[in-house]
C-alpha cells in the first residue's frame, strides 16, 4: 500500500473513531468501531498506527550549536517553541552533502503545527546567534577569546531565557495530551533518549551579560494565526 492510500485509510479510521467516542447513540458507536476495525484488519493497520497517525515531525534547518554536548541555552529555545507551540522537540543530527554532521532538532506535535515550530526554531536561531554576535562585538571586544565566550554564552542563556518568559503558552486538551505522551513514551522505548546538554560557566549565578540577554530575549514575540487558531501559520518578530 504506497503512502496516499495508506494515509486514505488511516483517515477514514480516524473519522469512524471519533464518531464512535462521540455518538450518544450506542448502536451507532458499536457499528463505527466495527468499521473501523474491519479497515485495519483488511489493510493491515496497527493500533498504534491509527493512534499515532495525526502526529507528524518536521526538522528544523540548523540550529545555534552543532556541539556534543549543546549550550543549555539552546535547551533554553527548544522550550520557548514547545511552550508556544504544544509540541515537542528531540535534538539530533543531520549530516549535510558536504559530510558534516549538523545539529538539529526534530519538532513532533498533532494538528501540522511541527511545520511551523521548526520554522520558528530557525528563526531563533539566527535571532539569537546575531545577538551573540553584537554583544561580543559592542561588550567583550578587548576581552581574550575565552572571556569573551564566557560572557556570550551568559547573555545567550538569559536572551533565551526571557523569551521563554515572553510567549504565550498554546493548551491542548487532555486527550490531545495523552497522545503526545503515549508518542514520546513509544520514542523512548525505540532509544530516542535526551542529548545531554552543558550550562554557561557560572550559569546560576546572577551576571550583568545575563541580564542585558534576558532583557533583549523579552522581546520575542510568537504570533499564531490572526483567526486565534493554532493551524495556520506563524509569525515571531522584536518588539521596540
Amino acid at each position: 500500500m504506497n503512502t496516499a492510500a495508506r494515509e486514505k485509510y488511516l483517515s477514514k479510521i480516524q473519522k469512524l473513531m471519533r464518531l464512535a467516542e462521540n455518538t450518544s447513540s450506542p448502536a451507532e458507536a458499536a457499528s463505527a468501531m466495527s468499521k473501523a476495525q474491519a479497515f485495519m484488519r483488511e489493510h493491515g493497520l496497527s493500533a498504534s498506527e491509527v493512534e499515532f497517525s495525526e502526529i507528524s515531525t518536521s526538522e528544523s534547518k540548523s540550529s545555534p550549536s552543532d556541539a556534543e554536548k549543546f549550550p543549555r541555552y539552546m535547551g533554553f529555545l527548544i522550550a520557548t517553541i514547545e511552550k508556544a507551540f504544544a509540541v515537542k522537540g528531540l535534538v539530533s543530527w543531520r549530516l549535510t552533502s558536504s559530510c558534516r554532521y549538523k545539529r538539529v532538532v526534530k519538532f513532533y506535535g498533532l494538528d501540522g503545527r511541527d511545520i511551523g515550530a521548526a520554522y520558528i526554531f530557525d528563526v531563533l536561531t539566527r535571532q539569537i546567534k546575531q545577538a551573540r554576535k553584537d554583544f561580543q562585538s559592542n561588550h567583550c571586544g578587548m576581552l581574550p577569546p575565552k572571556r569573551k565566550a564566557y560572557h556570550a554564552d551568559q547573555f545567550c542563556e538569559g536572551w533565551a531565557s526571557g523569551a521563554y518568559h515572553a510567549v504565550k503558552e498554546l493548551i491542548i486538551n487532555e486527550d490531545q495530551e495523552a497522545k503526545m505522551n503515549a508518542y514520546a513514551e513509544k520514542l523512548r522505548d525505540e532509544g530516542l533518549g535526551v542529548a545531554k546538554s552543558r550550562a554557561a560557566k557560572d550559569a546560576d549565578k546572577p551576571s550583568h551579560a545575563k541580564y542585558m540577554g534576558y532583557r533583549e530575549g523579552m522581546n520575542a514575540k510568537v504570533f499564531h494565526a490572526v483567526d486565534g487558531s493554532s493551524n495556520g501559520p506563524a509569525l515571531i518578530g522584536m518588539g521596540e
